[in-house]
């Protein structure tokens, strides 16, 4: 998630709930990847997807694809990919265990079925039979024991490891036949089949270790047949997919960093589909006949983040007020010219059936001021916010969120960073710093950013009483009891922690009309069924 092209791989946390939103493609102004539509930790396939369809599927041609989101430091490894651009090869050319739908149910993919005890701490899962890697071998249980052993190894700097190494440890991961495999954990997960859907979470074959470029091997619906990082690359059909050959022979990828290049490609005809498109340029697509402008709502958040180790912010008076002063209307139509709604600081979209009902943002600049002046800060109170402009739209967002507090008497210097400094030096170091992240499956948060230890603590703090709520919902595998733990955590955690979400975020990318077949969901574009008219 902490992906500018200028950064060194060192310097970037390998955070999975920015995978999807790479750091240079944030969809507020600047736009994200088509990985950033490719399943998710930030997890799997929230929201209502939509299908394209103009007639009868046609056999044969290439997709161009037009990405800006890509580097020459990229991946093909699916536990460390950190540009788009690698994440949508990764969906191409390799298949996961599961996927989730809009309402976060696993559905099958590489496991067919799964069970767990009523206490949730062991898994059996039941893998798909008849399934071939590209290079003709068969797909077993070997080959999902070694990944869950890659993903719990922290010398691989897999991002699964932060979500499973708490659960479970590698020598309780047993493959009692070919087609099986068993997870004794060492805590209750019920929800462990959901993070199975988080989008590093692809399988990769057993013993597979070089990772460069064409001899990797998937089960996905494509083979890699060309890979220059950074540049370009190319994927023809899996006539042997599991689940059916895809339509068309092949997809041939682009990268184009310059938002405006990338856009005169599609405009011209050059490429079929891109990655998200700043909302600064969606006026040149819309009323198109032979240029499709597909729009997501509520794909991402901003994140405003404040060290409650250290003053002023270890005083929840100050936190709240925070809060109360932000004009989040304001920041929609100012930030995000009107393409965003309202968030009330919880990783849930409005629109998702897992939100607290009634949940509404509270704008109240008169009370932030009396709390402000209750805890000391009786003339107004001074932040210093860390922001980079290498993520297109944070500073956008950043000084739309300076003017949406002024009222309050909250004053708020930005401290600008350069690409090369603020993912090592601003973001999760400084006192308050921005982040952002696209929707997701929302009990993964909890172990990534606000649980005792989370992998990306964002607010350094942790509450009990959430970590309890949590416990419990960890230990129940009713879905509807979930969804109400969880709302319970997260009313629970926009009380205590020093984290807002102000806004939700539109995004959107330019499809030409004769493009067919695109299953599309918040991150998700499968190409399985896509075709060209």
């Amino acid at each position: 998630m902490d992906h500018s092209s200028h950064e060194s791989s060192a310097a970037r946390p390998v955070n999975p709930f920015k995978l999807e939103a790479s750091r240079r493609q944030v969809l507020a102004v600047g736009g994200i990847s088509l990985g950033a539509l490719l399943l998710a930790a930030c997890t799997s396939s929230p929201g209502t997807g939509s299908e394209q369809s103009g007639g009868t599927p046609q056999k044969g041609g290439t997709l161009r694809l037009s990405i800006s989101d890509g580097s020459s430091s990229d991946t093909l490894d699916p536990g460390t990919a950190l540009t788009g651009n690698a994440s949508t090869v990764l969906k191409v050319v390799y298949d996961m265990l599961v996927v989730t739908d809009p309402n976060f149910v696993a559905q099958p993919a590489l496991a067919t079925a799964w069970e767990v005890n009523s206490g949730a701490t062991q898994w059996t899962i039941h893998l798909r039979e008849g399934v071939k890697w590209h290079d003709g071998s068969d797909f077993t249980s070997k080959d999902v024991v070694y990944t869950i052993g890659r993903w719990l190894d922290p010398k691989t700097g897999s991002s699964m490891n932060a979500f499973l190494s708490p659960y479970l440890d590698m020598g309780e991961v047993s493959a009692p036949d070919a087609s099986t495999v068993v997870l004794k954990l060492k805590k209750p997960n019920s929800v462990l089949m959901q993070t199975m859907g988080n989008s590093l979470s692809q399988i990769v074959k057993d013993g597979t270790t070089d990772f460069s470029g064409t001899n990797v091997v998937g089960t996905g619906p494509f083979k890699l047949t060309a890979w220059s990082p950074g540049t370009s690359w190319k994927a023809v059909r899996n006539d042997a997919y599991w689940g059916g050959a895809a339509y068309l022979d092949g997809i041939e990828a682009t990268i184009t960093p310059d938002q405006g290049a990338k856009l005169q490609a599609a405009l011209s005809g050059a490429a079929d589909l891109t990655d998200l498109i700043p909302i600064s340029l969606w006026a040149g697509i819309q009323g198109r006949n032979d240029l499709v402008l597909e729009t997501i709502k509520n794909r991402q958040q901003w994140i405003f983040a404040f060290d409650q180790r250290v003053a002023p912010f270890n005083d929840q008076r100050v936190l709240d007020a925070i809060k109360l002063a932000t004009d989040r209307d304001k920041m929609v139509e100012t930030a995000l010219q009107g393409h965003g709604a309202a968030a009330a600081d919880v990783f849930i979209a409005p629109d998702s059936s897992w939100y607290p009902a009634g949940l509404k943002p509270e704008y109240a600049p008169d009370k932030a001021r009396t709390l402000l002046a209750e805890a000391g800060f009786p003339n107004g109170l001074d932040i210093k916010l860390s922001v980079t402009d290498s993520v297109p739209g944070m500073l956008d967002a950043a000084q739309a969120w300076q003017q949406a507090v002024k009222s309050a008497g909250i004053n708020v210097t930005l401290d600008q960073f350069s690409p090369d400094t603020y993912w090592s030096k601003g973001y999760m170091v400084t006192p308050a710093f921005m982040s952002y992240c696209p929707q997701v499956f929302p009990v993964s948060r909890f172990d990534a950013s606000y649980r005792k230890d989370a992998a990306w603590p964002y607010s350094h703090f942790s509450d009990p009483v959430l970590d309890k709520i949590v416990d419990e919902l960890y230990a129940t595998t009713d879905q509807s009891r979930q969804i109400e733990l969880t709302q319970q955590a997260y009313l629970q955690a926009r009380k205590t922690y020093g984290i807002l979400l102000p806004v939700w975020a539109d995004a959107a990318y330019a499809r030409s009309s004769k493009v067919n077949g695109l299953f599309i969901t918040i991150d998700t574009v499968d190409f399985r069924k896509t075709w060209l008219a």
